[in-house]
């Protein structure tokens, strides 16, 4: 069964046909360089060069610009090859999350296209064109994550301690009982709710971290910071918001970093880090990866997803209720 992404690689084919495409002026015919592909083969050449590093890409430069530059003459063709030769990134994700959170994948998939091409006219001035690929990747994703955590309560959380290198066996948690307790059987969505945060804040207390949680919370309490909640949950599916306010929920990944090194992803992900470096230069590591210079960042969210880590929202009080119980109440 067909769908949109199918949909905008039969409207791109349909429009360049079997014929050379030219990315350095738009038309052949006025190029100085006489050797083209056809599309198919063009389209190979742009997916994994965006794959691989679109910033550093000079077709993906060329794309870009020549985009621009149809847009500014009323044709969308270019805009529709860009979008074509991006989507098949979001193929894989849009149906695991379909799959996993039992979302509409057509929805999915619909909100990412419409996602990108927001960021393509977002992004018409200001921005350099080596930028542009990744930012409506980024934004697609970003939206794709959106539909699995709008399901968090579905699924238990006991994977996050993945995130962080120490490991705590649940029969050494001080919070016995709870910690082996699995989340997803509970019905009262209270004490689920409670559950959550309190396994957040004793994973953090028996790390050493708690400190930076504590500074966290404060900025919430004082208004500095804004909870990361309220931009994608109703106030309704939160069991407190009406007395406490929507403001001190977050996402467990607003504890995290947005960014890690490549070396301590593999090391999430099971793999060395030379085996990480060949997957980014063959185009198969599984989310995109940033390049800092030498070295390559990862988002932390995409990794949490990769391991299949709900980030679960969580109440502060449960959070700090939970690192009490493992400091032993001092």
């Amino acid at each position: 069964m067909s769908d949109v992404f199918d949909r905008i690689e039969w409207k791109a084919r349909e429009i360049l046909g079997g014929g050379p495409v030219c990315v350095h002026v738009g038309d052949v015919k006025e190029c100085d360089i006489k050797r083209h592909p056809t599309y198919s083969k063009f389209r190979d050449e742009a997916i994994s060069a965006g794959v691989r590093s679109a910033a550093s890409s000079r077709l993906w430069e060329s794309m870009i610009a020549i985009g621009r530059l149809s847009d500014l003459d009323g044709d969308d063709t270019w805009r529709l090859v860009i979008l074509d030769c991006i989507v098949p990134c979001f193929r894989s994700l849009s149906t695991k999350i379909s799959r996993d959170f039992q979302v509409e994948r057509e929805e999915i998939r619909s909100a990412m296209a419409v996602t990108a091409l927001e960021v393509w006219k977002d992004t018409a001035q200001g921005v350099p064109p080596r930028h542009v690929r990744d930012r409506m990747v980024k934004a697609s994703f970003e939206v794709a994550f959106r539909y699995g955590n709008a399901t968090f309560g579905q699924y238990p959380m006991d994977d996050v301690e993945l995130l962080i290198q120490s490991e705590i066996p649940a029969q050494d948690s001080v919070l016995k009982a709870s910690s082996i307790i699995d989340v997803n059987s509970i019905r009262d969505a209270d004490v689920a709710e409670q559950l959550r945060g309190e396994r957040i804040g004793a994973l953090f207390q028996r790390l050493g971290h708690f400190d930076a949680v504590r500074g966290f919370h404060d900025d919430l309490r004082a208004g500095r910071r804004s909870g990361s909640v309220r931009q994608v949950m109703t106030t309704s599916r939160l069991l407190r918001s009406r007395i406490s306010g929507p403001n001190l929920y977050y996402y467990a990944s607003d504890l995290y970093p947005p960014y890690i090194g490549l070396r301590e992803a593999a090391s999430v992900m099971g793999i060395a880090e030379s085996a990480a470096h060949r997957l980014i230069r063959a185009g198969q590591f599984p989310f995109p990866a940033a390049r800092a210079g030498r070295s390559y960042k990862i988002s932390v969210k995409a990794l949490m997803y990769f391991k299949e880590i709900p980030d679960v929202i969580v109440h502060v009080d449960d959070v700090e209720n939970g690192a009490l119980h493992a400091s032993g109440g001092r």
